[in-house]
């Protein structure tokens, strides 16, 4: 097998290994994937959430919630839920989509319950999931990998007090900042700054130790071709 080869079966083993066997892999350029149940034993410990209102929209009012948690696996995910307080009749928020995903692997999980308790997010309060046909809400990615999105289906919100489940983003990622963004639409569209993961920066000690080891490396082969026997051809 060429290296090449070997290395990008290694690759895909170890993110296969990472995600729970259960969990919704989505690739750039999928649409229509199913998410998968979260796995609350999975869940970690909530690095920093927060929640705004729809600004932007002309058609309806609500919260925009999310977070980002560092998982058990020591990777971050990212939480999105949206909740509905009026919208014109008539109308629905049919999706919710967040971007700077770019890069990074990216699982797709749902949970519908409580799970924070007292913070920003609450149960699923919308008629449409109950069955049948239940969920109907699926994951989309962008052909390039960085905008990533719910799309609702049967499940939209069309009324006051509703609320749509939590939508969790699994990503490889173990840093993150407030780059991002969050986006809800019914024709018109709520849009806010949101979490979003970010290649890691090493820090100040392993640049000291990478430049020890590029002074170390350019030594050696300096004192190599010092060393090197010189050769004398007859003319």
């Amino acid at each position: 097998m060429k290296r090449i080869g070997f290395l990008a079966v290694a690759a895909a083993i170890g993110v296969a290994a990472a995600a729970p066997a259960s969990a919704t892999i989505l690739m750039p350029g999928q649409s229509g994937i199913s998410f998968s149940a979260f796995d609350a034993s999975t869940r970690g410990t909530l690095l920093e959430s927060i929640t705004s209102g729809t600004t932007g929209a002309t058609t309806y009012t609500g919260s925009l919630r999310s977070a980002v948690y560092r998982n058990t696996l020591g990777t971050l995910d990212f939480y999105y839920q949206v909740a509905i307080d009026s919208i014109v009749r008539g109308d629905e928020v049919f999706n919710l989509t967040t971007a700077g995903f770019l890069d990074f692997s990216v699982n797709a999980l749902v949970d519908g319950t409580n799970f924070d308790g007292a913070g920003i997010f609450t149960a699923a309060n919308n008629p449409n999931l109950q069955g049948p046909p239940g969920s109907t809400t699926t994951a989309s990615r962008s052909g390039s990998g960085a905008i990533v999105r719910a799309d609702f289906g049967d499940n939209g919100l069309e009324a006051a007090g509703q609320t749509s489940a939590t939508y969790i983003f699994r990503t490889d990622a173990t840093n993150y900042n407030l780059g991002g963004t969050f986006t809800t639409q019914d024709g018109s569209v709520a849009q806010r700054a949101n979490f979003q993961p970010v290649a890691a920066v090493p820090e100040p000690a392993t640049w000291g130790m990478m430049l020890l080891g590029f002074g170390g490396i350019g030594f050696a082969v300096r004192r190599s071709r010092k060393t090197m026997p010189r050769m004398a051809f007859a003319v």
